[in-house]
């Protein structure tokens, strides 16, 4: 049997005191001296949007503990509750979360494109009795609640005019002890994720898992030095788990300012980095794709602090990365690769002695394994499922020990449904998904869920979709396969069905593939459909 690939980096060192995210978030901070002099210090996060509100250390802090004490002492929140989170990026979401740990609840962070009945089921599955929103989403919220039955949970709204504002609760009461005695493997956030398969399910991350993996990521990446002070842009949404991990956990605590994008276009992005000077971000193929491609950008705007580019989500193509770093060739592109399951991280290029095609070697305190189709261990080079192993991998699944075990070996090892090879320096390369799950520009979007919301409309006898590359996009797309019920224009029904499923459904999951007719869906002898024969044809 050959081998397990372990990091060559030394295992990251976990304080034992580190128990909470928040403590640990601000032990880190307070020894940072541009975020926590007196004069003029730095802007932790500041607003990119006209108001240009900023937050520095001490304010941020303030409100954490603020609003953690009003959670407790006048909202009715208490360890082991879950509070929900429905917000686009703003400089008050970094504040909430840690606020929400700090009490000693779980925060589950919640899309806000989703439609009601997409809310409804994490709001009901994750248990949330407290949901904080905004003024904006508070009619999908009600509507969301109420599909739950939970019309008595408690609304605050991230708005300091309206009645129901959290910041109508802050409060300086101390808070109990029994909020700070979890132990570190509590659970701390629970993302939702579609896994390798299925429908979304919630991923249960501990504390450590966070803490760890800030520090394994830090042990490759330490954004910038005392000397050399660093600007990122919050273009990532903060309920996705490489926002939660990198903007509001990572970037304060490696030095860096954050610029927060509410919601991001392109043009708006580049004005932020050339009036912020902004030197790092995390981004999306499809972002630099548009980069690389989009005329006239290196003219209209000054993008030459933009230095360091992490890449996660999919795999970016050489070509890619090499169109734009010629046009910005101050530019370093570093791909990573990870798994809401694995706080995310798994592996990430190091910027000196990067390899373009790979998505980044293991991070430390990581083990890996590459399995064949029988499930025996592969060697240096051979291509399989790639498992990991690590202190950083999840807890399970909310309410699905089935699913848990299913995914997560007795040796201890999440098995991630992708396919790849590692090499002999432990540099990790993608070459294909064994799971089901479609990725439009890092969102997961699950093929069950679209089928069985296509299976209710009168016209379609029987479906399946698929996720398709888009070359423009540069991201995978669904295409729905489509066996109509008799209709007298085909294509016209199948338009509707398409429009029809469009609307019941958060954006990124719409069928941007399309559709295609087809006589019956390929299924195996026991109606499995076979996903692949689709492909194939298609």
């Amino acid at each position: 049997m050959k081998s397990v690939f372990c990091s060559p980096l030394p295992p990251i060192d976990i304080p034992q005191d580190a128990r909470n995210i928040a403590g640990f978030f601000f032990d880190r901070m307070h020894q940072l001296p541009e975020f926590t002099r007196s004069d003029s210090p730095r802007p932790l996060y500041i607003a990119g949007s006209p108001s240009a509100e900023s937050l520095t250390l001490a304010q941020f802090e303030e409100l954490v503990r603020s609003l953690a004490s009003g959670l407790y002492h006048k909202a009715g929140v208490r360890p082991n509750d879950t509070v929900a989170v429905v917000l686009p990026n703003t400089i008050h979401y970094p504040a909430i979360m840690l606020a929400v740990l700090l009490a000693g609840a779980t925060c589950t962070p919640a899309n806000p494109a989703y439609t009601a009945r997409e809310l409804a089921h994490q709001l009901h599955d994750a248990g949330a009795r407290t949901v904080i929103t905004s003024q904006a989403l508070l009619p999908l919220v009600k509507d969301a609640l109420a599909l739950c039955d939970s019309a008595d949970a408690t609304v605050l709204l991230d708005d300091r005019d309206h009645p129901q504002s959290m910041f109508g609760i802050l409060c300086d009461r101390p808070l109990p002890a029994e909020c700070s005695d979890a132990p570190a493997d509590a659970p701390a956030l629970v993302p939702y994720s579609s896994g390798t398969t299925g429908l979304p399910k919630g991923v249960v991350l501990s504390h450590r898992n966070i803490i760890a993996n800030a520090l394994q990521v830090l042990a490759v990446q330490q954004p910038g030095q005392p000397s050399m002070p660093r600007t990122a842009i919050a273009v990532l949404p903060m309920f996705h788990s490489f926002g939660l991990l990198f903007l509001c956990v990572l970037m304060p605590i490696s030095r860096t300012t954050t610029v927060v994008m509410p919601k991001f276009d392109l043009h708006g992005f580049l004005r932020l980095v050339d009036t912020y000077r902004v030197t790092d971000a995390m981004l999306v193929p499809p972002i630099i794709n548009a980069l690389a491609k989009t005329p006239g950008i290196a003219e209209r705007y000054n993008l030459a602090s933009l230095a360091e580019v992490i890449v996660g989500a999919a795999p970016l193509s050489a070509s890619t990365i090499e169109a734009v770093e010629s046009r910005l060739p101050h530019l370093l592109v570093l791909q990573g690769f990870g798994l809401t399951e694995a706080s995310p991280a798994v592996s990430l290029n190091p910027p000196a002695g990067r390899r373009p095609l790979s998505v980044g070697r293991l991070l430390p305190s990581i083990d890996a394994i590459v399995l064949d189709a029988l499930g025996r261990r592969l060697g240096p080079n051979e291509t399989g499922e790639l498992c990991f192993r690590g202190p950083n991998i999840m807890l399970g699944y909310l309410n699905n020990a089935d699913e848990t075990a299913r995914c997560i070996d007795s040796d201890g090892f999440f098995h991630t449904g992708d396919i790849g090879y590692i090499d002999d320096d432990c540099f990790i390369y993608i070459t294909d998904r064994k799971k089901e799950l479609i990725k439009y520009n890092g969102f997961q979007v699950a093929p069950a869920e679209l089928e069985g919301i296509l299976m209710q409309h009168e016209n379609v006898k029987d479906c399946a979709v698929v996720g398709v590359f888009d070359e423009e996009r540069q991201t995978e797309v669904p295409r729905a396969f489509l066996v109509l019920a008799g209709a007298d224009d085909a294509d016209a029904a199948a338009s509707e069905v398409v429009r029809w499923l469009d609307a019941q459904v958060a954006y990124y999951k719409r069928l941007r593939g399309g559709y295609r007719l087809v006589d019956a869906v390929p299924k195996s002898a026991s109606g499995k459909l076979l996903r692949r024969m689709l492909k194939e044809m298609d």
